[in-house]
């Protein structure tokens, strides 16, 4: 499977950065710095974090066959939404 599109969140605070930190962290996915890239069960995931700017990009860039990018980009969401 190619890539799915890029998750684009404003107003991401660097309070709420650091919580999604951990909290992908804990799940097996480490973020460590505000860029870069990690894989995981066969799934790779870039992020770029603009503190100045309290904008977070999220891509899926490589995934297995299944699931379908709606359903990755809906699983990365609800990462999100649990890290208000």
């Amino acid at each position: 499977m190619g890539e799915c599109a890029a998750q684009v969140f404003s107003n991401f605070s660097a309070d709420r950065f650091a919580r999604l930190k951990a909290k992908a962290t804990a799940e097996g996915l480490p973020i460590d710095g505000p860029a870069g890239t990690v894989t995981h069960t066969g799934f790779t995931i870039t992020w770029a974090y603009d503190a100045a700017a309290q904008s977070l990009t999220i891509q899926c860039v490589k995934a297995p066959f299944f699931p379908g990018c709606g359903s990755i980009n809906a699983n990365i969401h609800n990462l999100i939404d649990s890290c208000p």
